[in-house]
């Protein structure tokens, strides 16, 4: 039975391992701390539309969002979780001065997906214009979801190894051992889905994009509301406002200018929320490249994937797929598409 070792336990990481695992392989998941990965604090939004995608970042969302919900149903039944899943769509809110948002919708409607236009309703302030349903969206409780592919994991038999990779030692395209704080660590095929730190053991241009976001407590609408200025996410316990993106390194905590921004941005779109309590505060750090596109770099034994940004929660079902397709030696085109080697000319 083919040992795999997993670096790294976000979103992309843990649906990797379920995947694998479900196939009957050994895995291993190698992480500093089960709970440090941003998925956790993610809003789990699964919008490509809302976000305006386009081309193969388009064609791939909107692939891994139509497995979504066979995603969310192999991982409660595998781990024996509710995971809160929402399939009502997403509002997108059409401000002042942003009319070419109305011109991408028309598009999309050519295109022959599903959605409609509406009138802003009574509880939303007069600055947005018009309101654009996209049926086919949707969103996740990720502290759910996180909760469940763990559980999921450890049933079907992941080790759990605690441990920071400091080093990947390569020889030939071959990935020989994997170095962290405790020790080193072999197999016969490595995932590495480390996120915003890919860059301190890959020679990629992956950096952190910091989020910060808040929980209240109060008025909250009943789908998904998504505008430039903030994002509102109904769930059952809460309202989750997010979120900034601010290229900051790995500064950590929150601010008060992220707070401010995020309140007031919230209360311009809906005014009541001035009277919700606040809960608490989150962040996390995307995952972003140059492009703002996926990376996927290949070896003889190894995958890396990371880069997903803004998508991550989003891109989890696909992304396992490719990683189980290569191992078993089918390549997905998404490879080539979003290949590491794009930006060779720029490292020399």
């Amino acid at each position: 039975m083919t040992k795999i070792i997993v670096v790294g336990s976000g979103i992309i990481g843990l649906s990797c391992a379920l995947r694998l695992l479900i196939e009957g392989y050994r895995v291993a998941i190698i992480t500093k701390n089960t709970q440090e990965s941003t998925s956790w604090v993610a809003g789990g939004m699964l919008a490509p539309f809302s976000e305006g995608l386009k081309g193969y970042i388009f064609d791939f969302s909107y692939q891994s969002l139509k497995e979504f919900p066979q995603f969310v149903k192999v991982a409660e039944e595998t781990s024996s979780y509710k995971v809160s899943f929402w399939q009502e769509g997403i509002r997108r809110l059409v401000l002042e001065g942003e009319e070419d948002l109305l011109s991408i919708a028309e598009a999309y409607t050519r295109m022959g997906y599903k959605l409609h236009l509406e009138e802003p309703t009574s509880d939303l302030s007069s600055k947005v214009k018009k309101v654009i349903h996209y049926e086919e969206e949707g969103w996740v409780d990720t502290e759910e979801l996180m909760s469940a592919l763990w559980k999921a994991a450890e049933r079907l038999g992941a080790e759990l190894v605690i441990d920071h990779i400091r080093e990947v030692r390569k020889k030939d395209g071959y990935v020989e051992e994997v170095v962290g704080i405790k020790g080193c660590y072999e197999a016969e095929f490595y995932v590495f889905a480390t996120g915003a730190w890919t860059g301190q053991l890959f020679d990629l241009p992956v950096f952190p994009i910091k989020g910060q976001a808040l929980k209240v407590k109060g008025v909250k609408p009943s789908i998904v509301h998504y505008s430039s200025v903030s994002y509102l996410i109904p769930r059952e316990r809460y309202l989750y406002i997010g979120a900034t993106s601010e290229r900051v390194g790995f500064l950590e905590g929150v601010s008060l200018e992220g707070v401010k921004r995020l309140s007031e941005g919230a209360i311009q779109l809906m005014p009541a929320l001035k009277d919700s309590e606040l809960i608490s505060t989150l962040y996390g750090f995307r995952p972003a490249s140059p492009d703002e596109l996926p990376i996927f770099e290949t070896g003889n034994n190894y995958i890396v994937a990371t880069g997903h940004y803004r998508n991550g929660i989003l891109h989890g079902p696909i992304t396992s797929k490719i990683v189980l397709e290569y191992l078993q030696g089918k390549k997905s085109p998404f490879l080539d598409i979003f290949s590491s080697e794009r930006f060779k000319h720029e490292r020399g």
